[in-house]
């Protein structure tokens, strides 16, 4: 084996290895147990230039190097360490022990038996700075995922809620509905044997229990939209006729001891619109039984039909009752929400009919607002398409 400027021969026969040395021979006997691949390797060490090979050589060496560049911004420690285990060298700075853990170790020298050992300490600024992009996708999956968990969960609640206040609510309406049916049949048997004013009296508590039924029937066509989506069945109709009609005071009962006047006035071009009328009908009964329900001693209610430019029409339902607190007219939309009479049982509800509405103006491509006061009305104002293409929601 030939080296630059040293000379190298191996006696096979002897296990002895020659070298030349800065105009010197040396001789070098081998072990038997010598592994002789490793000389033409490691033998370079240990003819090295003490001059030129030297660990702080070695450590710019690598810092010059384009695919170390992060050599400068770590902490690196280098050790030489003998064949007796003891530090010969250390870069950048001198130790004499050598540390409990490194990360990398290497053979140098098949004569001298050396060993390099290197270390760093890897700051945490520079992670953070290497794995930033790695680092904000985590949070953002762990965002999501915390996102998702939270929906999950207040879905959860909702539906729980929602299914105990359906179960509440057809109770009601079971009880609702079966208790006028008895109550015509019993009336139908006692109206053929009585005559005057006791026939007078049955027939007027049969015509609130139909009302009653008939309110009921509307609160069901509104929860519908729930179990089986909104869909609409648009036609044209006329909308005077239908506030008219939900005008009439013998369409509606109050407790005793409480009046109340509804007034209508249409300011519109035409009276015909396209809707569907069921639904429509349901959400301006359910506006007019609110006021009805959160009304002083006299309620007075106005409907006012105007235009809205050529291709709405503006509904105004106005009330001098209750009023709405400017908090609870925040959530006034929110489902099972009940407002400032969130506590009272004395009125009936589950907080359910305004979001219902706000569902079916929306499926319609209308808008609902609700202004009001405290203590001295509600003003409920709805502007709806004159036409509406048929559409599944």
């Amino acid at each position: 084996m030939e080296k630059t400027g040293n000379i190298l021969s191996f006696d096979a026969k002897n296990n002895i290895l020659s070298y030349l040395k800065e105009g010197n021979i040396s001789r070098y006997q081998l072990d038997s147990r010598d592994n002789i691949s490793e000389i033409r390797t490691r033998a370079v060490y240990d003819l090295k230039d003490p001059e030129l090979w030297t660990l702080s050589n070695f450590y710019q060496y690598l810092q010059a190097k384009q695919d170390s560049s992060s050599i400068q911004s770590l902490v690196i420690q280098f050790f030489i360490q003998d064949s007796t285990d003891k530090i010969k060298d250390a870069y950048p700075k001198q130790v004499k022990q050598l540390p409990s853990s490194f990360e990398y170790s290497v053979p140098l020298g098949f004569i001298s038996k050396d060993t390099l050992f290197a270390t760093y300490h890897y700051p945490v600024t520079l992670f953070l700075q290497a794995a930033s992009w790695q680092i904000t996708i985590i949070i953002l999956i762990a965002t999501i995922l915390i996102l998702c968990i939270i929906n999950l969960y207040l879905s959860f609640r909702d539906e729980k809620r929602s299914r105990e206040n359906q179960e509440q609510y057809i109770h009601h309406i079971v009880h609702d509905l079966k208790r006028p049916v008895e109550n015509q049949i019993k009336a139908n048997y006692l109206l053929r044997h009585l005559q005057g004013e006791a026939q007078a009296k049955i027939i007027e508590q049969r015509e609130r229990e139909s009302k009653e039924m008939l309110r009921s029937i509307n609160r069901m066509l509104l929860q519908s939209t729930d179990a089986h989506g909104l869909r609409l069945n648009p036609k044209e109709f006329n909308l005077q006729e239908m506030l008219e009609t939900l005008a009439q005071p013998d369409r509606w009962s109050m407790e005793e001891g409480k009046g109340f006047h509804i007034r209508s006035r249409f300011l519109v071009s035409d009276k015909m619109i396209t809707g569907d009328p069921n639904f429509l009908h349901a959400v301006f009964q359910n506006l007019i039984d609110n006021s009805l329900k959160y009304s002083k001693e006299q309620t007075e209610i106005i409907i006012t039909c105007s235009d809205s430019g050529d291709k709405h029409v503006r509904i105004e339902i106005k009330d001098n009752g209750l009023g709405i607190s400017p908090e609870a007219l925040k959530h006034i939309f929110e489902r099972y929400h009940r407002g400032d009479h969130q506590e009272n049982k004395k009125i009936k509800g589950h907080g359910q009919g305004l979001y219902y509405v706000r569902q079916i103006i929306k499926a319609h491509r209308g808008k609902i607002n609700i202004e009001s006061t405290l203590g001295e009305g509600t003003t409920i104002i709805i502007t709806l398409p004159k036409t509406i293409k048929k559409k599944n929601h």
